[in-house]
């Protein structure tokens, strides 16, 4: 890498729960029961790494059960509690023309409702497939939108985005042939795991700042704002092409706080490479 540029990246990888939106999806499930408290604690403890998420995935949803209605009603909350900056940041990467990906260890249909309301085409969202009990009762009816609304859980289908080290595979799956750089951002240790296979991994502690995520990203941004993401895939050349476009803003708060505490570097040649790319004198 050259000391004085910072290298871009092409397709960009977003978690979603804790860090496109403030809430954990299932855990918004459970409140609708009443279940938060042991819903809750198994989250935190298959995100902290403490628990593989594969030993509670099924835990959490037999508990919770939820409706087609619900997950709508989750994908709202998702809307409604929206992290800082996260619209404005993938329309921008958008007009860079960035490949934007989200991937979520969420349920599907809530995911996929948000992700469309942030401009990520479905096919470039994978999240947790469930199984409704829609052949039951008045099967004949299950195709009306009052039905479908009221299908509950059935069964969810186990695939890589139930197990904590699960998301590298998905990463290689939307990726495909697609040539360029890969950068993911995400809280988690599910997210972490993801270093494996993307050129650069940024920790996001904006929402919830887990310790094994912090001390083993090259990255961590501690702000609220997720801004710091579009300095730290594009550059000094990003920065020139928004300038006098509705996302110049955004772009040089993102600067900013990549510049400031708010943003840790772990090495200190990665720090001095992103500073000296933006010309900024300590």
């Amino acid at each position: 890498m050259n000391k004085d540029r910072w290298a871009t990246y092409d397709l960009i990888f977003f978690d979603c729960d804790s860090t496109l939106s403030t809430i954990e999806g299932i855990d918004e499930l459970a409140k609708l029961k009443g279940k938060e408290g042991r819903v809750g604690l198994l989250t935190n403890k298959a995100m902290d790494g403490d628990l593989d998420l594969s030993d509670v995935y099924g835990k959490r949803l037999q508990a919770i059960r939820p409706t087609r209605g619900q997950l709508k009603i989750v994908e709202e909350r998702y809307a409604e509690t929206i992290v800082e900056d996260a619209q404005e940041v993938i329309a921008a990467l958008h007009f860079l023309g960035k490949k934007v990906f989200i991937i979520s260890g969420g349920l599907v249909d809530a995911v996929r409702g948000f992700g469309r309301r942030l401009g990520v085409a479905p096919q470039n969202i994978r999240a947790v497939e469930l199984e409704y009990n829609e052949l039951s009762g008045e099967w004949w009816h299950y195709h009306e939108p009052k039905i479908q609304h009221e299908q509950r859980y059935l069964e969810y289908i186990a695939d890589s985005l139930t197990i904590s080290s699960g998301k590298p595979n998905i990463i290689n799956e939307l990726a495909g042939d697609s040539h360029g750089r890969r950068f993911m951002v995400g809280d988690g240790s599910s997210d972490l795991a993801t270093q494996t296979v993307v050129d650069l991994f940024v920790g996001y502690g904006g929402v919830v700042s887990r310790d094994k995520v912090k001390n083993e990203s090259a990255v961590f941004i501690q702000s609220l704002s997720i801004a710091p993401v579009l300095p730290l895939v594009a550059g000094k050349l990003g920065y020139e092409k928004v300038k006098n476009t509705v996302h110049q803003a955004v772009y040089e708060k993102g600067i900013h706080l990549a510049l400031s505490q708010a943003v840790l570097f772990k090495d200190t040649t990665s720090h001095e490479t992103f500073t000296n790319t933006f010309n900024i004198q300590e």
